[in-house]
């Protein structure tokens, strides 16, 4: 238990400035994808960088890395992709991706003006995190993660209705 308050605090004190560098290259999603995955894997593997000098050059490193490994996959994916699609309009293909960024904005938005905590539990069920692994993530009961989770929807959903989205 006492790892995870360790883990808390390390995200805490890092995750801005991981997020910040990997948007240098890639988008705001992506570069949260990216930063949680660097920090998580940073932190599984944190003994055998127990020797670095610097722990923010090299996580600045690992963002950078693993953003260039994205652009790159990305452009190969593209390239896959521009070949599959043949004769098919750039309308077509932009319409579905801009109305999912815009629906993910929306729902980031409407989740940053819940309550601190509600909110920072309603991100973790969206990263996929079970109520079992939130409730050790941030050392309440399962419980409590259930309580906050449906609240956090309710409001979400009275926000959604009174907006008329």
């Amino acid at each position: 238990m006492e790892d995870y308050a360790f883990l808390e605090k390390f995200i805490r004190e890092n995750y801005a400035a991981v997020c910040a560098v990997a948007m240098r290259f890639v988008d705001k999603d992506t570069a949260q994808d990216i930063a949680q995955n660097v920090l998580f894997r940073f932190w599984e593997n944190r003994e055998k960088y127990a020797d670095i000098e610097s722990l923010d050059d090299f996580l600045f490193i690992m963002v950078r890395n693993e953003a260039l490994s994205f652009l790159r996959s990305r452009k190969k994916e593209n390239i896959r992709h521009e070949k599959w699609e043949g004769e098919r309009g750039e309308e077509e293909q932009l319409l579905p991706v801009l109305i999912e960024e815009e629906t993910n904005q929306i729902v980031l938005h409407a989740i940053g003006l819940l309550p601190a905590q509600t909110a920072h539990v309603m991100r973790l069920v969206l990263s996929g995190y079970s109520n079992k692994e939130i409730a050790l993530l941030i050392d309440v009961s399962i419980n409590t993660v259930k309580t906050l989770k449906y609240g956090g929807i309710r409001k979400l959903c009275e926000y959604f209705k009174k907006h008329e989205f």
